[in-house]
């Protein structure tokens, strides 16, 4: 019986009826089709890499027709790059000294090669050495560290590294010290255990601000010809100013040098879809910069250039030729 109805009702429908039921569902299944899904490999939730990746997908998801993003939280580059590599990822953000160093195949991916695949979008918030020492103190330049008791971040000693032969700053001089693991670092700064600390850090970082809010600190300047030297010998170097006032009681800016993160494709991926995703964040650079300090006072002219250490991928040329940006 049921079936005999059901052929009656086509029976009685419309030759338009039926067109448009197929068109429906056509256009249903085209436009699922079209969403494109981009993962992004990021750092850990509580850190600046993920806020920034979160806020680009979703502005890029939202605001863009047939693409979906997501963020995923992870080790940072040791987890990003490779994964970038093996294509679980299609975009990740990276510093820039670690996207050179997968590039060539050297330190951490020395036994996996150079990623030749590998390319740069355009860099976002900066990464400086940060030198922090007591307000008052006679330390006044990194040339001022030498025999002080300067406690050096991982990052900051793989920068330091590079400076002996480029300025007056030798960790040899250093009184290095190793901190108290019961007492907080910023404490030991406050209470003159320590006379410094060095770290690679973006601004404003949330362990600085706690610092000057428990004791008045000082920020140091990292400047000057021979640092200007080394910066002009490396894409992952840049030269940077910490803004006055970033840090509670610092009035006035703060000349220094760092890396940058950056975002960062792989060949692999198809150029629209770069493309589509380099628009996205370009034109709603207001927008998000208003979301997240890290992307305040960001300049095209800087993000397409600086801290570049991987060719440009095909879809972020294309975009910045349009825009003039580029020849």
């Amino acid at each position: 019986m049921l079936s005999r109805i059901l052929a009656a009702g086509q029976k009685h429908l419309r030759p338009s009826s039926l067109f448009l039921t197929a068109a429906l569902g056509l256009s249903a299944h085209t436009a699922q089709a079209a969403d494109t899904k981009l993962t992004m490999g990021t750092g850990a939730k509580s850190g600046y890499y993920f806020a920034v990746g979160s806020l680009l997908c979703t502005s890029f998801a939202q605001g863009t027709v047939g693409y979906k993003c997501i963020a995923k939280a992870t080790d940072g580059p040791r987890e990003n790059l490779p994964k970038l590599r093996r294509g679980k990822f299609n975009l990740v953000v990276a510093r820039s000294d670690w996207a050179q160093d997968a590039l060539k195949g050297a330190h951490f991916f020395k036994n996996k090669g150079a990623d030749t695949s590998l390319h740069s979008l355009f860099s976002i918030n900066s990464a400086p050495l940060t030198v922090i020492a007591r307000a008052g103190s006679d330390i006044r330049s990194v040339d001022d560290l030498n025999g002080k008791r300067v406690n050096l971040d991982g990052s900051a000693t793989h920068l330091v590294q590079q400076l002996p032969r480029a300025a007056n700053w030798d960790t040899s001089a250093f009184d290095t010290y190793k901190p108290n693991e019961k007492n907080p670092l910023r404490k030991q700064l406050c209470l003159g255990d320590i006379d410094a600390v060095a770290i690679v850090v973006s601004y404003p970082a949330s362990w600085i601000q706690k610092t000057a809010r428990t004791c008045p600190i000082q920020l140091v300047s990292a400047s000057g010809r021979q640092i200007d030297r080394l910066v002009s010998r490396s894409d992952a170097l840049s030269k940077d100013t910490i803004p006055a006032n970033t840090y509670k009681g610092v009035a006035s800016p703060t000349k220094t040098f760092g890396f940058r993160a950056t975002l960062l494709s792989s060949a692999k991926v198809p150029e629209d879809d770069v493309y589509a995703f380099v628009k996205s964040t370009f034109e709603n650079l207001p927008q998000l910069a208003r979301n997240h300090p890290a992307l305040s006072g960001l300049q095209p002219s800087i993000m397409i250039r600086e801290g570049l250490t991987a060719p440009l991928h095909p879809g972020a040329v294309r975009y910045y030729r349009e825009r003039g940006w580029i020849k």
